[in-house]
């Protein structure tokens, strides 16, 4: 799906929190997924200083939030100098753990007259109604999920989302509403990688040869010694 087109003016903003621990190949494909279905929007990449989970299982980083900010600034240098990507480090200043309602409700006033939505893979999509406060996300965010491989399909997902937020109908080309209040959930389907964060903590050189890290974030990590490759 490419809804450049035909839904460019719908979001100012596009929030992709995450714990980037670190951030690898597949979070910079999500992103470029992103930015080229909406030309319009800016996305804000927000790494959590103290990271909620779904479900109550919050998370806890190896390495710290300064150095996951670095990280990300050093893996997304290229869309931070197209303007069309920054990097937020405003969950450091709120209440921890940082759940996205919170997050949001902070960007929000920080951006007068913005209208946001909630940038997601399939991974955390199929955990989505685990969120807290997910039914209040609905009523007031979009939403964009990039297919992602060995996770959850569609046609799995959205009949377990529906037992929290009720029908959730077809627009057509992979749009459907979702909520009460007639936000949308944009699919962009095509998987775009299989890296993971906790592989990339267990053995970097073992990543190399599969292009996961940016060479920048990967000389940051060695010269930091940020993980224990002996973690399992």
């Amino acid at each position: 799906m490419t809804p450049s087109s035909e839904y460019k003016g719908e979001m100012t903003h596009i929030f992709f929190g995450g714990t980037f621990d670190p951030p690898h190949e597949g979070h910079r494909l999500v992103l470029e997924r992103c930015l080229d279905a909406f030309p319009t929007a800016k996305v804000v990449v927000v790494p959590g200083a103290k990271p909620a989970g779904a479900f109550g299982q919050h998370k806890t980083p190896k390495a710290s939030f300064e150095q996951r900010v670095e990280m990300c600034s050093l893996g997304f240098l290229e869309k931070i100098a197209s303007e069309r990507l920054s990097i937020s480090t405003i969950e450091r200043d709120l209440e921890a753990p940082n759940y996205t309602w919170k997050t949001l409700e902070a960007l929000k006033a920080s951006a007068p007259g913005s209208f946001w939505g909630i940038l997601l893979g399939f991974d955390q999509l199929q955990s989505f109604a685990g969120w807290q406060n997910s039914r209040e996300l609905v009523e007031k965010y979009n939403v964009v999920a990039v297919e992602r491989p060995s996770y959850e399909t569609l046609p799995v997902i959205l009949p377990k989302l529906s037992e929290t937020f009720g029908a959730i109908d077809s627009l057509g080309s992979g749009v459907y509403r979702l909520g009460r209040s007639g936000q949308k959930l944009y699919t962009l389907m095509g998987a775009v990688s299989d890296a993971a964060s906790r592989v990339v903590r267990t053995s970097i050189d073992q990543v190399q040869t599969r292009a996961w890290l940016d060479p920048n974030v990967t000389d940051y990590i060695r010269q930091h010694k940020l993980y224990d490759e002996s973690e399992a």
